[in-house]
């Protein structure tokens, strides 16, 4: 771990390397405890989830607590802030979910950075796991 950067948690969704600022996630656990949750693939990407989540990454939005299931292992590492850069403003109009809003660039491929404060779901969904 690199000693001055910006501390990420580190998913997998699909064929998608992800990134959240640590700070905004709260907790992981193995079983869903909060009532609103979504599957990291379907909220993103409308992907029909293929199994249940294996982990239940815990965030907080303005309507309480609500968890992001991912199916593969998830890493806490900071990355420099000189290797995160953010959308250019073409790709930025055009992405496919409003909290996409970086890249970092880890050798040998890349890992798109969400903002978890633009990642949410709706208060009264309480998705399947």
């Amino acid at each position: 771990m690199q000693g001055a950067g910006v501390p990420l948690v580190l998913f997998n969704a699909g064929a998608y390397r992800l990134a959240l600022e640590a700070r905004f996630v709260t907790g992981m656990a193995d079983t869903p405890t909060a009532a609103r949750r979504a599957e990291a693939s379907a909220l993103l990407f409308q992907a029909p989830p293929s199994s249940p989540p294996a982990y239940w990454l815990t965030l907080s939005d303005t309507q309480g607590t609500w968890q992001l299931g991912v199916h593969h292992p998830v890493a806490l590492r900071s990355l420099a802030a000189d290797e995160l850069y953010p959308l250019p403003p073409l790709l930025m109009a055009r992405r496919a979910h409003p909290a996409l809003c970086g890249i970092a660039f880890e050798p040998p491929a890349s890992r798109l950075l969400l903002d978890a404060r633009r990642l949410w779901i709706p208060a009264d969904a309480a998705r399947p796991d």
